[in-house]
């Protein structure tokens, strides 16, 4: 071989060294798109995006939908301050704060409007409308009593479906919801009525437990229930709560029909 054959061959390997280097640095990525496959762009999270999406997209039918729900609660609870009067005595007897075991009669609207509708601000338009009947129909405790306690219940029951990013509508997230609510009774109770007493106190204990009992159960777990019973009848058909839970039920029929 000669000496200039020598000589090409190392300028190609060079050349071709220089040119390889060349393609490497332009295909690796460079420090502001490194990684840019496993990460998006700041910005808003996926979370609070899904939330203002759907903030935005409250049609005619959810409103509508929410109000009934509201009126209707606001009539429940009138009647509850109509017929509780005897059992909540008689609990307050049995031990004081046991009461609260009735709470959640007060506290369901939000929860259930919000597993029906399932908008943001549903709870806090249901609960607030539902008060403000209440109020309007006459009841023993007054505008605070109704009206701001109903805003607190459903500030608090909004809250508990934010947690949960506004994408969870099963049972538990109606109990979350539901304690929520509770929360939000007991938070204005204790700077009313209960003002200034020892909140480690055998009554504030027994209340705050009875309150979280009956909003887990009444407000939440019934509610969860009424709502499937609802979305059976196929009368929210035009709401995605419906839609799911009339395909939850056909795979329960096919797994019924398979397992025979």
């Amino acid at each position: 071989m000669s000496a200039s054959s020598i000589n090409n061959d190392h300028e190609n390997v060079r050349h071709g060294v220089r040119v390889t280097d060349a393609v490497a640095h332009a295909q690796s990525p460079s420090p502001s798109t490194a990684g840019a496959s496993s990460w998006r762009l700041p910005g808003k999270p996926r979370a609070t995006a899904h939330i203002w999406h759907q903030l935005r997209r409250w049609r005619a039918i959810d409103i509508t939908v929410a109000s009934v729900i509201a009126v209707a609660s606001g009539i429940v609870f009138r009647l509850v301050d109509l017929i509780a009067t005897v059992p909540y005595a008689a609990l307050q007897g049995l031990l004081p704060g046991l009461a609260g075991l009735l709470s959640g009669f007060w506290y369901f609207a939000g929860v259930l409007a919000m597993l029906i509708v399932r908008k943001p601000g549903a709870a806090l338009y249901a609960e607030t409308v539902a008060a403000c009947l209440e109020l309007i129909l006459g009841n023993q405790w007054g505008a605070g009593g109704s009206l701001v306690a109903g805003i607190a219940q459903g500030l608090l029951t909004e809250i508990a479906f934010l947690v949960l990013a506004y994408r969870h509508w099963n049972a538990w997230a109606a109990v979350l919801a539901g304690i929520f609510a509770a929360l939000g009774g007991l938070g204005y109770s204790f700077v009313t009525a209960y003002a200034g007493i020892n909140v480690t106190g055998a009554f504030a204990i027994t209340n705050i437990l009875s309150n979280v009992v009956s909003g887990a159960v009444v407000s939440g777990a019934l509610m969860w229930l009424l709502y499937r019973g609802i979305a059976r009848t196929g009368a929210l058909s035009r709401f995605e709560s419906g839609r799911e839970s009339a395909a939850v039920s056909d795979a329960d029929i096919r797994q019924s029909d398979n397992n025979r």
